[in-house]
This record gives C-alpha cells, sequence and structure tokens, in this order.
C-alpha cells in the first residue's frame, strides 16, 4: 500500500503538521537549500524539520540545483551536507536538477553531475536520491543508470506514470488541512525506501564498521596494489575525475576500486592544491574535504 506524502519549501508558512498527520499524511519531504552556499539553506527547512518531527512524519530532504559543472555539483553537495548535519531521514535526500538553461551540458555530463551529488551525499552518512520529471529522464539523465544506484522520485502530474519510481509526484496543486494554498501531492509507492539513514543516533552508536576504520587508520597506496576498502576508494577515485585531477599521463583514473600508483598520484596533486599534506594517505583529513562527510 501507497504512503501519503507532500514536499514542501519556503512557500509553505507556520505549516501545521498535527493537521495535516491527521488529514492522512504521513511523510514530507523538505527542501534544505538551494546552489553552492550553506548560506542558500531554505529559510523554512529548520521550522519545518522540527514541526515535522514532532508529529512523527516521515521525513526527507531535497536540494535544488543551479550547477553548470563538475565543481558546481561538488559544492552544492557540501553545502546541502552543511545544512542537513546532525538531521535524521526516514527519506533519501533527493537532487532536483530542472534549469531549463542546465540541459545544454548535454544526458552524458547532467547524468555524471547527479552521480557526482549522489556519491557525496551518500559519502556524508546519508542516503541519496534523484528528483526529475519524464522529459529530463528520458532525454537530459541516463535514467536506467541512475535508478539502478539511487532512489527515483518522479514527477509526473498526471492521473498515472510509466516510468517506474520511488515516489510519485502527481500533483502541485494538491490542498491539505494545516497548509494555506497549494502543496505538491506524492504517493510513496516502493515503502521500502523509508528507513533510517546513516546519520541516525542508533547507526553512529553502533561499532565502527571497516569502512569508518579505513578512513581513521587512513588508506593508500603501498607500491604494490594494497587491498583498501574497495566502495571507498571508488568514491576517491570517481571524485577526482570528476575534479580534474589525472594520473601522471594526463588519463583518467579507472574506477575499479583499487588504490594503485595512479590514484595515489591524483591523490598527492590534490592534497597539494589544497595544502595539506602531500602523503597520498586518504584519512579524516583529506576525507572529510574531498566528500564533505562530517
Amino acid at each position: 500500500m501507497s504512503v501519503k506524502c507532500i514536499d514542501i519549501s519556503t512557500w509553505q508558512t507556520d505549516v501545521n503538521f498535527e493537521k495535516v498527520k491527521a488529514a492522512g499524511i504521513r511523510a514530507v519531504i523538505i527542501r534544505a537549500g538551494y546552489g553552492r552556499e550553506a548560506a542558500q539553506k531554505d529559510d523554512q527547512f529548520e521550522n519545518h524539520y522540527r514541526g515535522a518531527r514532532a508529529a512523527g512524519l516521515y521525513v526527507g530532504a531535497y536540494w535544488y540545483s543551479y550547477a553548470y559543472s563538475m565543481e558546481g555539483t561538488a559544492a552544492e553537495a557540501r553545502a546541502c551536507l552543511a545544512c542537513i548535519q546532525g538531521k535524521r531521514f526516514d527519506l533519501p535526500v533527493y537532487y532536483d536538477m530542472e534549469e531549463e538553461s542546465q540541459k545544454s551540458l548535454g544526458r552524458s555530463l547532467l547524468t555524471q553531475m547527479t552521480e557526482c551529488f549522489c556519491d557525496l551525499i551518500r559519502a556524508g552518512g546519508f542516503r541519496p536520491g534523484v528528483y526529475s520529471n519524464p522529459d529530463w529522464f528520458e532525454n537530459y539523465h541516463d535514467y536506467d543508470l541512475l535508478s539502478a544506484k539511487y532512489s527515483i522520485w518522479l514527477a509526473h502530474w498526471a492521473s498515472a506514470h510509466q516510468l517506474a519510481c520511488d515516489i510519485w509526484q502527481y500533483s502541485d496543486r494538491g490542498s491539505v488541512p494545516g497548509i494555506s494554498g497549494d502543496v505538491d501531492m506524492n504517493l510513496i509507492e516502493n515503502t521500502s525506501v523509508i528507513g533510517s539513514d546513516a546519520s541516525a543516533p542508533a547507526a553512529k552508536a553502533a561499532p565502527a564498521d571497516k569502512f569508518t576504520q579505513s578512513v581513521q587508520l587512513g588508506f593508500y597506496y603501498l607500491g604494490t596494489d594494497y587491498a583498501c576498502p574497495a566502495a571507498q576508494v571508488k568514491t576517491v577515485q570517481r571524485l577526482m575525475n570528476w575534479l580534474g585531477y589525472r594520473d601522471p599521463d594526463g588519463r583518467v583514473l579507472k574506477v575499479n576500486g583499487v588504490f594503485g600508483k595512479e590514484t595515489d598520484h591524483a591523490v598527492r596533486v590534490y592534497q597539494k592544491k589544497h595544502r595539506l599534506t602531500a602523503d597520498g594517505i586518504v584519512g579524516p583529513v583529506t576525507w572529510r574535504l574531498l566528500t564533505g562527510a562530517k
């Protein structure tokens, strides 16, 4: 059975979440902000988060994009992480890319930018997702690639939809007690998307896993292909490629999860540029700067 959900932002003020819940709404996705600066945090985000939590609603978030490059997307992810740090979400943190002028960047780059944002959000301890409409998913995003890796929130204002999704936004003209004016209406069709993310207190209280331990100790190249956690190495390799760092021969890094000499070179160049000790070790300081993780 689907779950009724709304999404809200600065345009909805003085929301009575108890009335919203009494009307049968069980979940809310809140705009955390937009753009590449933490100062662009939605001015209602904190109010909405507190109110929704107090009412016992499932809570998710989204970030609106104005990015036109990989660097811009990475900055947006870091701004988003700065705004949502310390929060607990039951639904993913979605990337909302729909500016008309962004379409000129092309499907390949827009897809890579979306991957960049989502991977940084995941590295920061939150579950990522992608919000878009059929036009974007069919023409400006690689839907098959993104849907295989991230949660999909589909905006299709109609009586039915064709693309598979976790959450379907079916109207922007909803009316809900407790909210003045129109509000976006959604159905969570895949209820398995509801669940605590890695930022939840219970998860943080758990013993450190190998992923966390490897960052604390640092992972690096030892002269042979060192067995580092593949998931983290792949994240580093993707980010190095997206940020323009290359191997000694100027080639993009293979995203293979192996911390070899090519990755070591890119990490050292990155560290030197950012005035860190250029030792090639991806430890807590380098990891936080690179991924925006807390």
